[in-house]
């Protein structure tokens, strides 16, 4: 089995949606012959794992799913590398020709990682069109995962996450290192800690493949 780690490295300073929420840091503490670590960070920080309680009040909180569903089947879409703002189109993922099946984690590599932790990683972030998220969507899948920090415009949204949220996707994003991925069907493992209430918590994301 071949393991790839598509979880974006954080270090002090680690990858955010931005200055509008408290400044993410990691501080290392030393003292009386031991090491510890003092953490300052959001849900939505790093590579995290998010459910529809974003943004919608009665949607299960991320300690409501169960582990057993964390571990799921992935369809994997390789798409070609996208430049700045670039859309998603329905037309590239049907080419891509992989089939997804209800349940299904659906997992979209456009090589934006090269950004990670960049200026303008978010700002530009490549995305989906209205017509691409609603094909993905007819495929009733359990999460939609990828290597870009915002699957709607990130300058004139077009409510394409609550579309999601409201058929209850969960979301993981963003990634890294699924250029390294050639299967088109694999493992997906993300788990997250077991904080009570919380809509989404930065978590460790492998994908395993035969």
């Amino acid at each position: 089995m071949k393991l790839t780690d598509i979880t974006g490295l954080t270090e002090e300073g680690m990858w955010s949606y931005g200055t509008h929420l408290p400044q993410v840091a990691i501080r290392k503490l030393e003292g009386k012959g031991e090491t510890n670590y003092a953490f300052s960070l959001y849900s939505l920080s790093g590579t995290y794992l998010e459910t529809a309680a974003h943004r919608l009040k009665r949607a299960p909180s991320l300690d409501d799913v169960p582990a057993d569903r964390l571990i799921r089947p992935a369809a994997i879409i390789q798409l070609k590398t996208k430049r700045p703002q670039e859309h998603i189109t329905l037309q590239e993922l049907v080419s891509a020709d992989v089939k997804i099946r209800k349940g299904d984690a659906v997992i979209i590599a456009t090589g934006w990682d090269r950004m990670w932790n960049r200026k303008n990683f978010t700002k530009h972030s490549p995305h989906f069109t209205p017509e691409a998220m609603d094909w993905i969507l007819t495929k009733k899948p359990f999460l939609l995962g990828g290597d870009i920090p915002c699957y709607d415009d990130p300058c004139n949204s077009e409510g394409l996450v609550n579309r999601m949220f409201n058929q209850g996707l969960m979301i993981l994003a963003p990634l890294v290192n699924l250029r390294k991925v050639r299967a088109k069907h694999a493992t997906l493992i993300a788990l997250a800690p077991r904080i009570k209430n919380t809509c989404a918590f930065p978590c460790r994301a492998l994908i395993a493949e035969k």
